[in-house]
């Protein structure tokens, strides 16, 4: 049985469950198994096709999850183990921003064929680095280089301001 302080607490660390009506599984009639502990729910699914032998389809049944989420899940539990029951920090994990050797490469190519847009270098990028860059970055990146480092003297410096007030 869920109380509402073990609900917070499962919201609080992003492990509570959406769906728990989902979750058909004998085992969660039980009060010891939980169905708003979604990290329990995942663990089971597994334990119930890797040890009681469920095929994946009657797993994903019992559990409230697509067959999808469950090889995403089971190759995640795989490589990290019970960590990877916890949710992750969501979006970007850090500052993308095209410097170095790929941004001399993204030049040169876009001097080579100056009708190149942004997304057919980006496409270049990641077919020759293997790394995926989003076309904007690309022509971000593009823009700062072109920047001459004389444009960004005037910038930064603070005027004095007048206080309207005159000599009172």
């Amino acid at each position: 049985m869920t109380t509402p302080a073990k609900k917070k607490a499962l919201r609080a660390s992003g492990i509570l469950n959406p769906h728990p009506k989902d979750v058909r599984s004998e085992l969660f009639t039980i009060d010891f198994f939980d169905a708003f502990d979604r990290a329990q729910v995942k663990y089971e699914m597994l334990r119930a096709h890797s040890v009681d032998g469920d095929s994946v389809a009657e797993a994903c049944r019992q559990f409230g999850f697509s067959r999808e989420s469950f090889y995403q899940i089971q190759q995640a539990f795989s490589e990290l183990g019970f960590i990877s029951f916890l949710p992750g920090k969501r979006g970007r994990k850090g500052p993308v921003k095209l410097k170095g050797e790929v941004l001399e490469f993204a030049l040169e190519k876009k001097k080579e064929n100056p009708d190149m847009d942004p997304a057919q270098l980006a496409a270049l990028i990641k077919q020759h680095y293997g790394t995926e860059v989003h076309r904007t970055t690309v022509m971000r990146g593009m823009k700062k280089k072109r920047r001459s480092p004389a444009e960004g003297i005037g910038r930064g410096v603070r005027r004095q301001r007048r206080s309207g007030t005159g000599d009172l």
